[in-house]
């Protein structure tokens, strides 16, 4: 005869045992099978503290079948399995029977399912009954992951695997045979639509699934949704009280005025220092810290893409009002916009400095396009002349599942759409032929006015508005100079020069101020007119790449001595340098190149900065074109940064257990993280284990393009950046397939996750 234990009789044996037996238990353990009578095999998951009382959550099931729900019972009964089981031997006394049945005895026939399911019309039924074979094939997958992630699918499990997954084949490929391609895609799209339609799932589901099969499958999701939440219980405890200790080390750093040395509040308090808004300030705080915390901070960072470049760069939009085709230059590309059919695309350039003339050189083919610099500033191109670029052949439509676990999601796990289709241009190499002739130099942007104020924005419109920032290089451009500017990191050891994002700020010592600068395109090379309060100074560009100045120069700033919400304490701090010979960062690439040495200039003159360009660091075969595409309107990711990663940011969160819940998608997930993680909260001990996920990372230019080279192999990585669009924020994680040589991928408000 069979022998059902239930939790009742469970506990029956247990107590009696206790009872009648004087015997001490063995120490209780946790995650071992125990090998009961009857045949049975029981499992102690956790044991926790409920009102005063320690209670064990206990699964149960035959040897090669799945477990069931779990039941709970007091410790002191618990421990009692170690008397009237094994682990892992043979049972103790008792009488062996058959095992429980299986729970996918009850699960529908692939004919009951073509019997029952019908639809509007022959297709309309035949895409119902696909995306319920798909889905079951789901819902089996769940059940065993529960159980098991790497062990084996049990027999009746594989059995009806195999016949839904056969099933729902061999209708897709009988359609295909009898329709047309563009009626076959239709049904495919039609049949991922239901399996992703909540209601449908609710009516088949309720007539099809029998009770021991839902029961197995509630277990299942209450049992994954049980672990996820302990675990980010356990986090959230150590936080607790890492938080705790990081505050007792503050005040014994720094008294009673509270300042942390976590790196969102030292970036904070710099951006602070150097004059910027406390809204402001926070979001750049917020990225500086986010970056630290996920292992992506600056060094992390150089190791991907190295320390960037280091010169004369131009920035803005140049183009001439009688032609089409316009050159938008930042910091590492140029944009050729408007020539012919191509499309927008982005090419290296690099300037060169010679007595009496300026030449930029854009990376092109068959040729190159060389241009020179006019005394207004302008550029003067070939002419006519051939472009190699790419145009759009056609759209395609990709398909976006949402998947938790490596398993694809049920229709109540999604927090949206579990499913979402984008129109995506796909291109093809061309050649195009346009004229590049006179161009002149974009006008300098109104200043904003004196009363303008911030627009308004939601706490996670400003969060994601930060971790769509936590990806750029810089600040950004303080006063959005055009035409000729400066980019890098230059040191004389003592004084330091960082122009990034349009903008240059001076250290010396602990005094750090953010100061205006101009360029000068003299005779026979560039100047670079610092206008710092402390005195201002110019430098001169040489040949290996240094800038040479003379003279000394003060840095009058201020530092913060206490916060108190919005009400900031600054104290003046000033420092004085010498202004000597200043060299780019170790290893930085130079973007400029000039023909002769310059003499330092006098103090309170000018000069200038030198440096000659090649492509970034690294020498990989991969190549990335990510481009964007938002139609009428500003790009939101024009200037924003963006990661390449080898996982998806939810999936390498729940890695590496970070604190998000089990059913995040990937832009909840880095909200979430944000939120539980950003200083003056602390999760240290991730940051090591994400860095290895980052394969590379850049900055979209002023037409939402770039293009990346990584030196990884062939294989599948994720596209991940933020922007705030007119609708709200939203964040992109996009698989995008690398194979050697180039590869495109499109972004798009479609393929875009929408935090609400």
């Amino acid at each position: 005869m069979k022998i059902h234990f239930t939790p009742v009789l469970l506990l029956g044996i247990v107590s009696a045992t206790l009872a009648t037996s004087a015997q001490q238990p063995p120490p209780l353990r946790l995650n071992v099978p125990y090998n009961c009578p009857g045949n049975m095999i029981v499992v102690v998951k956790h044991c926790e503290e409920r009102g005063g009382a320690e209670v064990c959550s206990l699964v149960k099931g035959a040897p090669d079948g799945p477990m069931g729900d779990e039941i709970s019972m007091p410790k002191a009964q618990a421990v009692a399995l170690g008397l009237i089981c094994t682990q892992g031997g043979a049972a103790q006394g008792g009488t062996t029977s058959a095992a429980p049945s299986d729970y996918t005895n009850d699960l529908p026939s692939v004919e009951r399912v073509k019997a029952e399911i019908k639809g509007s019309d022959p297709t309309d039924a035949l895409a119902r009954q696909v995306a319920v074979f798909t889905y079951l094939v789901s819902y089996i997958d769940r059940i065993k992951y529960n159980r098991t992630v790497d062990g084996p699918f049990t027999p009746g499990e594989q059995k009806m695997m195999g016949a839904y997954r056969l099933a729902a084949y061999q209708m897709s490929q009988d359609y295909a045979k009898t329709h047309t391609p563009a009626e076959a895609a239709a049904f495919e799209r039609l049949h991922g639509q239901y399996e992703m339609n909540g209601v449908f799932y609710k009516d088949w589901s309720t007539r099809l699934i029998g009770p021991q099969s839902a029961a197995a499958y509630k277990g299942a999701e209450a049992s994954l949704s049980a672990s996820g939440q302990k675990h980010y219980e356990q986090e959230m405890q150590q936080y607790k009280q890492d938080s705790a200790a990081q505050q007792a080390a503050d005040k014994q750093i720094y008294g009673t005025q509270g300042l942390s040395n976590d790196p969102t509040a030292v970036a904070t308090r710099r951006c602070l220092e150097l004059g910027g808004s406390s809204v402001g300030c926070m979001g750049k705080g917020f990225k500086s810290g986010l970056m630290d915390l996920i292992g992506f901070g600056t060094e992390a960072q150089e190791e991907f893409t190295g320390p960037g470049k280091a010169g004369m760069v131009l920035s803005g939009v140049y183009k001439n009002p009688a032609t089409v085709t316009t050159l938008g230059f930042g910091e590492s590309s140029v944009t050729i916009g408007g020539c012919g059919k191509l499309v927008d695309d982005s090419h290296n350039y690099n300037i060169d400095k010679r007595p009496g003339s300026v030449r930029v050189t854009v990376d092109n083919e068959p040729n190159p396009i060389v241009l020179t610099m006019r005394p207004d500033g302008g550029l003067t191109g070939p002419g006519l002349i051939d472009v190699k670029g790419h145009i759009i052949v056609g759209y395609h439509t990709e398909t976006s599942t949402l998947m938790i676990n490596g398993v694809r999601a049920m229709p109540d796990q999604c927090n949206g759409p579990c499913q979402t289709s984008t129109r995506v241009p796909d291109y093809a190499p061309a050649m195009g032929r346009c004229t590049i002739g006179s161009l002149a130099m974009p006008p300098s942007p109104k200043p904003a006015p004196a009363d303008a104020k911030p627009a308004k924005d939601s706490g996670l419109t400003s969060l994601v508005a930060g971790i769509a920032e936590m990806l750029s290089p810089g600040g950004g451009a303080a006063n959005g100079e055009v035409g000729l500017r400066m980019t890098g990191k230059y040191s004389d050891g003592r004084l330091l020069l960082d122009f990034t994002g349009n903008s240059l700020v001076v250290d010396c010592g602990q005094a750090h101020v953010r100061a205006p600068y101009t360029v000068e395109n003299s005779p026979n090379t560039f100047l670079i007119h610092v206008q710092n309060s402390g005195g201002p100074f110019t430098l001169a560009p040489q040949p290996d790449n240094s800038l040479r100045g003379a003279g000394s120069t003060s840095v009058n700033g201020r530092l913060v001595t206490g916060m108190n919400g919005d009400d900031v304490a600054f104290a003046p701090h000033s420092e004085a340098c010498e202004v000597g010979t200043f060299r780019p960062k170790t290893g930085a690439t130079a973007a400029t190149s000039v023909a002769t040495a310059t003499p330092a200039p006098a103090p309170v003159a000018t000069a200038a900065a030198p440096i000659s360009g090649s492509p970034a660091a690294g020498g990989a075969s991969m190549k990335l074109a990510i481009s964007s595409f938002f139609p009428g309107g500003a790009n939101p990711l024009a200037g924003k940064g963006v990661t390449l990663m080898s996982e998806r940011f939810d999936t390498l969160l729940h890695k590496i257990g970070a604190p998000i819940a089990a059913k995040d998608s990937p832009g909840r997930a880095a909200v979430e993280y944000s939120a539980n993680c950003l200083p003056p909260k602390s999760c240290p001990g991730y940051a090591a284990a994400m860095h290895p996920y980052y394969v590379g990372k850049g900055t979209f230019d002023s037409m939402g393009k770039i293009i990346l080279t990584v030196p990884v192999p062939a294989g599948t990585y994720f596209v991940f950046c933020s922007a705030v669009g007119p609708d709200g924020p939203l964040i992109w994680d996009v698989p995008t397939m690398l194979k050697a040589g180039e590869n495109s991928i499109t972004l798009t408000a479609q393929n875009a996750e929408r935090i609400h």
